[in-house]
């Protein structure tokens, strides 16, 4: 070990021996909420509290993938929970799951109004730091007049590259007078924030070359300790494929079953999810009498590593390549020493192929995922093995999620606590 490093580390212990920190977590979805994104903050939370800091998240009512509150919370402007010891205060939106830029605009902004009734709650719980997830595009407008009003510094997580993502799924046109406003909003919340982190390395370089700080990388990645493989030997005489998370456009699940000759090519696919996909999704399998392709509702994510150890590869499909995103499925799978079917582009695509985790194939031609399936289909189940191997060994050298938070926490020491 260098004497630089001797030196943070001590200096690390020193501020964790001298100042605890209040904390705020503020996100769009936290558990019960479905998917991998609420699973990392509850994660964050917990690990935070773990080091002796308090702890309390803003949030909205549960609401995600399915885009409906529950009835229990259609009328509630604000509930706050004590979970284990973490303050968790969820406030009222108008939910939308529909695949309209307005109606999202409308939804994120009404989260954000029914969230400034928490900036009292700031003041009179001495918050020390807020960690914002954006997006949504409004929730940084509540950290940042936390911090003009009461000095509060920002981390400020960037999960997906907001406007950018809705240019890259066509939703938008770089010349068009709204993505130049929403443009100025996004340099605008990475000029306030005080520390940025983002998912992907794609992401970075996006941001740096913006002329801003060289976020820090912290990805969702997996708990390796509970994904980890299973001891049952593959099926030789089937092999059986499994899609497990939200069921969205940029997916292309229902687009992919109508264009790829499922039930001829030997493999079962068993599709674990909710989403505004579903419904057509449910209609084509219906209308074709699909055999091979079932569909399952979503499973509680204590559940999820053990529904996995059923299944002999995982299937990871982004129809539509949007700059920075790295499924959150994608780390799980590699812990489960899954081997990986990526019908995709970018950083996800690269990860597999390099670290011969799987097969990849280019989203705007399915015959390539025809191939891949076939090869499968034909190949020793030795293959397989190898395969599975490398992807566990991958995800427990760089994306063990306690390791994540590490590297996270040592940047909340070294830059956000008071050291005499």
């Amino acid at each position: 070990m260098t004497l630089y490093s001797d030196t943070i580390l001590k200096s690390t212990d020193k501020a964790k021996n001298d100042q605890k920190l209040n904390i705020c977590i503020i996100t769009h979805c936290y558990p019960p909420d479905f998917g991998a994104a609420p699973h990392q903050y509850e994660h964050m939370a917990k690990s935070f509290q773990k080091e002796g800091h308090h702890v309390s998240v803003i949030t909205s009512h549960p609401y995600y993938p399915s885009g409906k509150l529950k009835k229990e919370d259609r009328y509630k402007f604000i509930s706050e929970t004590n979970e284990n010891g973490i303050t968790v205060r969820r406030h009222w939106l108008l939910p939308s799951q529909k695949n309209n830029s307005i109606l999202r605009l409308i939804s994120m902004m009404t989260m954000l109004m029914s969230m400034l009734f928490s900036l009292p709650y700031l003041k009179r719980n001495k918050i020390d730091l807020i960690i914002c997830q954006t997006p949504p595009i409004s929730l940084p407008f509540l950290a940042i007049l936390a911090k003009k009003r009461y000095n509060i510094p920002i981390i400020l997580n960037v999960s997906d590259l907001w406007p950018q993502a809705m240019v890259d799924i066509n939703h938008l046109r770089k010349s068009s007078f709204t993505y130049k406003l929403l443009h100025k909003v996004e340099k605008y919340f990475y000029k306030k924030a005080d520390h940025i982190v983002t998912q992907s390395i794609e992401s970075q370089e996006y941001i740096q070359q913006l002329g801003f700080q060289k976020p820090q990388i912290y990805r969702i990645g997996a708990d390796i300790d509970t994904f980890k493989p299973s001891d049952k030997d593959l099926n030789e005489k089937r092999y059986k494929m499994v899609y497990m998370g939200v069921l969205g456009v940029a997916h292309g699940l229902s687009q992919l079953i109508t264009q790829i000759p499922f039930d001829s090519l030997g493999i079962d696919f068993h599709i674990y999810g909710n989403g505004i996909d579903l419904p057509k999704i449910k209609h084509i399998i219906k209308e074709k009498g699909l055999n091979s392709i079932k569909v399952f509702a979503p499973i509680p994510y204590q559940q999820v590593p053990q529904v996995l150890q059923e299944y002999d590869l995982a299937f990871i499909s982004q129809i539509n390549y949007v700059r920075g995103t790295l499924p959150a499925k994608l780390f799980e799978s590699l812990s489960m020493g899954l081997p990986i079917i990526f019908h995709g582009d970018g950083e996800g695509a690269k990860i597999v192929e390099e670290n011969d985790c799987g097969w990849v194939s280019n989203p705007n031609a399915p015959e390539g995922l025809v191939y891949n399936l076939k090869e499968i289909t034909q190949s020793n189940r030795n293959v397989l093995i190898k395969k599975g191997q490398n992807a566990r060994a991958l995800c427990t050298q760089h994306f063990d999620r306690d390791q994540q938070f590490n590297d996270l926490m040592k940047t909340v020491y070294q830059n956000f606590t008071t050291k005499s």
